[in-house]
């Protein structure tokens, strides 16, 4: 499949892009769709607005997870206190409250499928399958989780700074770039590791050996692509299409491409098993699997159901073995030459 390159600039630039991965746009043709409408029972809806403020857990951007928010409550006039962190802290905010016997989360929204499995044999969580609204989701779904967001990484520059872009991860160890580039840390876990892994396996331990010796390490993606946008630094790897989002609204000077092969961060969703308003959430993770919660979360990005407006096909993608993880990130660190 022909390399995939996107240079973001509005949504004439989305049309042509889509004209560019209409290989991947069949692919995802075969995929279920989401109903174009969704009941949701009124005694549900009835028993969530009596248990008052629901407590939203998430990984996904700021600016995203507002307008989420915002719909949920416009929908079914129930207000969503947020709690965003890194899925590392977000992991070990939630052990610790699960521990301490005093659940807050009702829903969270994480990217770490070996944290949630860690989490899940706590019996943190509850059965997925009792969310309305999951038939489309079989394809994505665990008996605790379900993905609903697919974030395909991509590879972010600054326009201001680079006229001819990058195209392939290759691009990141070209000595003239030496000191212009932002990668993420392994150490952060999860996906990104994962990422690090695809490429050692990919292009070998000397291209890890070389993007160390290229690149200063981010300990967080958000930050991380935030310093593009700045002209700080000229290149971010792996990046996150969903912050790219964000700061095109805000006029950042960034351009975005999907090199191949990549991964996808996956947001999968889970319902706390003790959640303190059960009804809040079970209704709030049926909005997330709506249409109008698809086509919020995902705005110009990649949901894992069809027929969801202002969204996007997916790239062709790689799936490293997420549960090897972990033994892998120092081997990674010591080839990246971190300390």
């Amino acid at each position: 499949m022909k390399q995939m390159t996107r240079m973001l600039k509005g949504r004439t630039t989305r049309r042509k892009f889509i004209k560019q991965v209409a290989g991947a746009a069949m692919a995802a043709a075969m995929l279920p769709s989401i109903a174009s409408a969704q009941q949701v029972d009124a005694a549900l809806i009835e028993a969530a607005k009596k248990e008052g403020k629901g407590s939203l857990y998430a990984v996904t951007d700021p600016a995203i997870i507002q307008a989420f928010v915002a719909k949920f409550k416009e929908k079914y006039g129930i207000e969503l206190e947020v709690t965003r962190l890194i899925s590392g802290a977000l992991g070990q905010r939630l052990l610790s409250e699960h521990e301490s016997g005093s659940p807050v989360a009702d829903v969270v929204l994480d990217t770490d499928k070996l944290l949630q499995e860690q989490m899940h044999a706590k019996g943190m969580f509850a059965s997925i399958d009792i969310v309305p609204g999951l038939a489309p989701y079989a394809h994505v779904k665990t008996p605790f989780s379900v993905i609903v967001s697919h974030i395909p990484y991509s590879l972010i520059y600054n326009k201001d700074q680079i006229k001819d872009p990058p195209k392939t991860w290759q691009d990141l160890i070209d000595p003239k770039w030496k000191g212009r580039v932002l990668t993420i840390d392994p150490r952060v876990g999860g996906s990104p590791a994962l990422w690090h892994v695809l490429m050692r396996d990919t292009y070998g331990e000397g291209f890890i050996k070389a993007l160390g010796q290229n690149a200063t390490l981010s300990p967080s993606a958000v930050p991380g692509i935030q310093q593009i946008a700045a002209g700080a630094k000229a290149i971010y790897a792996p990046g996150i299409h969903q912050v790219v989002v964000g700061l095109l609204d805000k006029g950042a000077p960034i351009g975005e491409i999907f090199p191949q092969p990549t991964i996808s961060s996956d947001t999968s969703m889970m319902i706390m098993q003790k959640a303190p308003h059960p009804n809040i959430a079970r209704l709030l993770a049926a909005f997330t699997l709506s249409v109008d919660g698809q086509a919020v979360l995902n705005k110009d990005g990649f949901s894992p159901i069809n027929g969801v407006p202002g969204t996007l096909p997916l790239p062709q993608m790689a799936t490293p073995d997420f549960r090897t993880i972990k033994e892998k990130i120092p081997g990674l660190v010591q080839l990246l030459g971190a300390n």
